[in-house]
């Protein structure tokens, strides 16, 4: 006993932080287990089951640091002051966000596997072949970053549109391809995006639909005609990641809208408002991501849109041009889509990814499956 008490006298520091991991340690065992994490919107590492395979394969040991990760005692607070430490040490980023100017938060990119983005645009491409007698244009939503260029600090490592709008062009030509980095330029002055969040507002995604409609051939809409709505305090998927300390919260907008939405048999309002007073407020939009739903608009026509989370607020504006409004989401519809092409007779078909996305979602090519 007396030589520990020496050792301690003479490595106090060291015993220090023995100690402190030793607690943290034995607390972290009884701390509570949770599923899903609001703050960052998605599903928290799961307990591994053990099999001596696994552990030969060198698949159990990082599944138990992931859930070692995920579960730590007080995560939440322990990111924050990860932010504060690294803001003070004049770093420009945290935990995958990159900061710019002016209270912006961008997603850090280094490299693209330029491999997925291939497989996704020639899926498109296929898709397009199989349904000659449809007009399908693919519109890329571009993030903040390729737009709101004077926010994005010197030497930041995050997205560019370029890559995705040149091969798209090359793929499915550029005829077929919707490019709204000009249009929405020009608005930069404007709130066209989330400070805190991954997303395009809802006055970006107008630009983006008034695009769209003309290069359809039909008048949009003009803006004047919407009504739109805000709710205050909207702290989004940068700013959970990040938990940047300096940072104010956003805006968040939609526009009134009446129109029914069925999913999967369930009818009711287009929005979940209760989505509003919690932290992921953009979730009311379409009442979150579902694997298919059908809008009854007052217009003519229809309109199947496959689309990722950008296009959940830019949706709500279709419904005055067209009488139905279907909506996919590959990444939970398991059916043929080429079969609901043809069932449905629809007039036009929208791709609405953002240029994140269709650089990384392994689901794009699902389209052509199931058949």
């Amino acid at each position: 006993m007396n030589k520990i008490f020496e050792i301690i006298k003479k490595y106090p520091l060291l015993a220090f932080f023995a100690v402190v991991l030793y607690v943290l340690s034995i607390a972290d065992l009884f701390s509570p287990q949770y599923e899903f994490s609001d703050l960052e919107n998605r599903d928290l590492a799961k307990f591994p089951s053990f099999s001596l395979k696994s552990l030969v394969n060198n698949e159990y040991t990082p599944k138990i640091e992931d859930f070692t990760e995920d579960h730590f005692i007080k995560r939440n607070s322990w990111i924050s002051l990860k932010s504060i430490s690294e803001t003070v040490l004049g770093k420009g980023e945290n935990n995958g966000i990159v900061y710019g100017e002016d209270g912006y938060l961008f997603t850090k990119v280094l490299n693209i596997d330029a491999t997925q983005r291939l497989k996704n645009i020639s899926a498109v491409a296929t898709f397009m072949q199989n349904n000659p007698d449809v007009n399908i244009k693919f519109l890329l939503a571009p993030t903040a970053p390729s737009v709101m260029t004077d926010k994005v600090k010197p030497g930041s490592p995050v997205n560019n549109a370029e890559a995705s709008i040149t091969q798209l062009n090359e793929l499915i030509g550029s005829e077929n391809v919707i490019d709204v980095r000009e249009t929405l330029k020009a608005h930069s002055e404007e709130y066209i995006y989330y400070r805190t969040d991954h997303h395009w507002t809802t006055l970006g995604a107008y630009y983006a639909y008034a695009d769209y409609m003309t290069a359809i051939g039909r008048a949009p809409q003009p803006l004047d005609s919407f009504e739109f709505i805000y709710a205050e305090d909207f702290l989004g998927t940068h700013y959970s990641k990040s938990k940047n300390f300096n940072v104010d919260a956003d805006t968040i907008s939609y526009i009134a809208n009446d129109n029914q939405m069925d999913v999967l048999g369930e009818v009711g309002s287009i929005y979940d408002y209760e989505k509003l007073e919690t932290r992921d407020k953009y979730a009311m939009f379409l009442r979150g991501n579902n694997s298919f739903s059908s809008i009854k608009g007052s217009g003519e026509g229809k309109i199947l849109v496959i689309k990722d989370s950008y296009a959940n607020c830019f949706i709500p504006f279709l419904t005055g041009d067209f009488e139905q409004i279907d909506i996919v989401d590959l990444r939970f519809f398991k059916q043929s889509t080429n079969q609901l092409v043809r069932d449905n007779n629809y007039e036009q078909v929208l791709f609405l990814y953002n240029s994140e996305t269709i650089d990384t979602d392994i689901y794009v090519p699902v389209v052509n499956m199931f058949n």
